[in-house]
């Protein structure tokens, strides 16, 4: 038997293997249709989950904060799904985590195929067909042997490198994740089937490399974010709006304050005569205050010795992320 004490300290005592829905079901009807996943000694597992030996367990609603985290990560898997239904199988997808305030998920598209934002109300559709078919998400746990086979017979190359790495830290199985004809490799825990996303909007694309290295494959990277409510997605979407409204990078050029200018370098700001103005009078104001509290000021170079920067341990990374080498350019051109 398995012994499950619960939030409000009382125990109940279940056969080994009574998942976290069964047990769900056994507190309350209305508990269990509301159930998303369950937490499990502080841990998020799917609702299908078997319980066995003494755990402490809540059942995670949509009022719990990490709902939300679990239903947006569940809708990048749509994403993935109605790409692959809209591009076919050619299709390379890679990694889909959930970020502050959405999704994205990473893919590589057939040679030819390109998109933009102009492709995301289309990608959109497809994903509320999904949706609309209250696909369930069903995990197995494989040895990653087989989770390369499972993965290979869809096509699917970029997640070696991932189940290689568990391999050698010594993890024996793998989960993999389904929903309709959707296979991922993937930590989850997953709501109990789409019906569960019930308000999305893909946000952009951009482009990305594999695993975030300037060298590995470019890839296509597209954002989204989901609510329970469109309420919450509307509010949100119209507080984006109001926030382009009030860009720096807008406002400033036409209220004549500054100007940016690809030739010198997107986010290098050129003060105009207004903006010097206000930029001077805010220094004035930090000054005051700071010598008024009793803070001393230093100024130290823009520029430092090489040594110093091997001592802090930028150097070896200022080439590739931090400085891209001008001066090569410069010679290609000179040299053509």
């Amino acid at each position: 038997m398995a012994s499950i004490k619960l939030p409000d300290g009382s125990v109940r005592e279940v056969p080994d293997g009574t998942t976290v829905l069964q047990l769900a079901e056994s507190i309350g009807k209305r508990l269990a249709q509301a159930a998303i996943v369950g937490r499990v000694d502080g841990k998020l597992v799917d609702v299908s989950r078997p319980l066995t030996g003494t755990h402490e367990l809540s059942i995670v609603t949509e009022k719990d904060p990490d709902a939300l985290g679990v239903m947006r990560h569940s809708t990048a898997h749509v994403l993935a799904e109605a790409l692959r239904h809209l591009y076919g199988a050619k299709l390379q997808y890679t990694i889909g985590p959930v970020i502050e305030n959405g999704f994205f998920y990473d893919f590589e598209f057939p040679a030819g195929v390109a998109i933009s934002a102009d492709d995301l109300p289309k990608i959109e559709a497809e994903m509320a067909k999904i949706v609309a078919a209250d696909e369930r998400f069903t995990r197995e746990d494989v040895a990653p042997d087989r989770a390369k086979d499972l993965l290979h017979a869809e096509g699917q190359r970029f997640k070696d490198e991932i189940i290689d790495e568990l391999a050698c830290a010594g993890e024996t199985s793998v989960s993999i994740y389904r929903q309709g004809d959707f296979t991922d490799l993937c930590r989850g825990p997953h709501v109990p089937s789409t019906k569960w996303i019930r308000a999305f909007k893909l946000t952009s694309v951009a482009g990305a490399y594999w695993r975030g290295k300037s060298d590995r494959e470019q890839l296509t990277r597209i954002y989204g974010t989901a609510f329970f409510d469109k309420k919450d997605l509307e509010a949100r979407q119209k507080q984006l709006e109001e926030a382009k409204k009030r860009d720096h990078r807008v406002l400033g050029p036409q209220l004549g304050l500054f100007a940016i200018d690809d030739q010198v370098g997107q986010g290098l700001v050129l003060w105009k005569p207004k903006g010097a103005v206000v930029r001077q009078e805010l220094q004035n104001f930090i000054g005051e205050h700071l010598r008024r509290q009793g803070y001393e000021q230093v100024f130290t170079p823009h520029i430092g010795r090489l040594g110093l920067y091997k001592t802090s341990g930028h150097y070896p990374y200022y080439r590739v992320s931090q400085c891209p080498p001008l001066v090569d350019r410069a010679l290609i051109v000179l040299l053509a």
